[in-house]
């Protein structure tokens, strides 16, 4: 038996806030290739306004494409931190608001190439509900869930490339 650690790094393009992605195949296949047998995987985005979670992946739940409701999941996000509040996040310092309580930090540059700044301390707050990061338990090289549990990438913001890593650890044989 050795001691082993395995990390894969990915990019996902969300196309739009309170997007639920699954990647329990990505997980399940970082274990396949690992050759880890018993231990633990590590899910771990690399942004504040986009988290990981676990849990069913269910229309109602976390929505789907061409929806004419809103799912269960947005309702309590948006409950919890409402993108029409005011948040000093978003109160940026530029050439139309002098004062502002923060300076410019700009988003990329739209299909036309204009460059605007991201009301996003909403998102920011939502992150308090969903985490940045869940561990799961390997053993025989599976990964240990339930009958509905799927792992997603959630993306709290709006459309954007994002980057997550997943780390399988443990003993080989």
């Amino acid at each position: 038996m050795s001691y082993k650690a395995f990390a894969k790094h990915f990019t996902h393009r969300t196309k739009r806030r309170h997007e639920f992605v699954k990647i329990t195949g990505l997980v399940e296949k970082a274990i396949e290739e690992s050759g880890i047998k018993t231990g633990s995987v590590i899910c771990q985005t690399h942004h504040t306004t986009c988290g990981m979670w676990v849990n069913e992946d269910e229309a109602n739940l976390i929505g789907a494409d061409n929806m004419a409701y809103l799912c269960d999941l947005k309702k309590v996000l948006d409950r919890f931190a409402s993108p029409d509040h005011e948040y000093n996040h978003d109160d940026i310092k530029d050439a139309r608001n002098p004062e502002g309580k923060r300076d410019t930090h700009l988003c990329e540059a739209d299909e036309n190439g204009v460059i605007n700044e991201c009301h996003n301390g909403h998102s920011h707050a939502q992150s308090l509900i969903i985490p940045h990061s869940v561990t799961m338990v390997v053993d025989n090289g599976k990964l240990i869930k339930g009958k509905w549990q799927e792992i997603m990438l959630v993306e709290l913001d709006h459309d954007r490339e994002r980057n997550f890593s997943i780390l399988v650890q443990g003993l080989t044989e």
